[in-house]
């Protein structure tokens, strides 16, 4: 599996997507940077990158896993004698590496030139920590799912095809399933007075759907790696790096941290089912 590593990283190396990818990932830094207001903290845009990240990854790792099918490349693995574990594992690693690279590259030019922009970062340290360990587990996922996709199609342009028509149909669901989960059960007014939150009003929510489907709703969502990367971008960093007029009860947020602790199981789970169907799907597979 070392050789395969090392093959591995000096394809990806040469590989125009790759690099495609970095640009790319530089591109979105500077459209944040001139678009966002000013008046949002740097918590809030440091990872606004996982949102995003899901398209590139499936279009990289299509294209980079498509190519060993197309041009035989696998197939010759098998013939040397390379496991198909060891090479369907093999570019898991790659692309998880070459993805979590660009996330990085993001927030690095995100951290050193909005922090200029936008001040110093505001949530504790211990929560930044979980949110990095829970997008780190995001682009595993994402990897984990396209991976599978690419190791089972002979074709890259069916793959880049299927891999991409997956992204949008996750993004979609997790808009339409997002909305009930976020539903609140009441709808309150409240001000701020001497740094305490006042009440003024608290009224149910007619459009709430109730807490079975509610509850369901989120547990669904949580299993999408595209939920998770909204949950992370607008919702858990808009508790610190909220805007300056916005106010948040403490319940609020102590449901915003509680997710920080709960992502990683759904995360885990779906990455476990993912890569075990890949592997079999790919054992079953027949290579031209």
């Amino acid at each position: 599996m070392i050789k395969l590593l090392r093959a591995g990283f000096f394809r990806l190396k040469k590989e125009s997507m790759f690099w495609l990818f970095i640009f790319a990932t530089i591109l979105v830094v500077g459209y944040k940077l001139l678009r966002t207001s000013h008046n949002v903290l740097l918590d809030k845009v440091l990872n606004d990158y996982i949102i995003f990240i899901g398209l590139f990854i499936a279009m990289f790792v299509s294209i980079f896993v498509g190519k060993e099918h197309s041009e035989g490349i696998i197939r010759n693995k098998i013939i040397v004698g390379h496991s198909r574990k060891s090479i369907y594992l093999t570019n898991l690693i790659i692309s998880v590496i070459a993805s979590v690279l660009c996330e990085f590259i993001y927030s690095l030019f995100m951290f050193f030139i909005g922090s200029h922009i936008y001040g110093k970062l505001q949530m504790p340290i211990s929560q930044l920590l979980m949110i990095i360990l829970n997008i780190v587990l995001v682009i595993i996922t994402y990897c984990s799912i396209f991976n599978l996709i690419s190791h089972i199609c002979s074709e890259a342009t069916i793959s880049v095809i299927i891999c991409v028509i997956s992204f949008i149909i996750m993004f979609v669901l997790e808009m339409a399933i997002g909305q009930i989960a976020t539903q609140p059960k009441y709808i309150t007014s409240s001000t701020l007075e001497d740094g305490k939150e006042i009440i003024l009003s608290k009224e149910p929510n007619p459009n709430y759907p109730g807490d079975d489907i509610v509850n369901f709703a989120k547990t669904i969502d949580l299993l999408f790696p595209q939920g998770q990367a909204f949950q992370l971008s607008h919702e858990i960093y808009g508790y610190w790096a909220k805007d300056k007029e916005q106010i948040y009860n403490k319940e609020e947020i102590e449901e915003a941290i509680k997710k920080l602790y709960t992502m990683p199981i759904y995360s885990l789970i779906v990455i476990a089912i993912t890569n075990v169907s890949g592997l079999y799907l790919f054992f079953k597979k027949e290579l031209k």
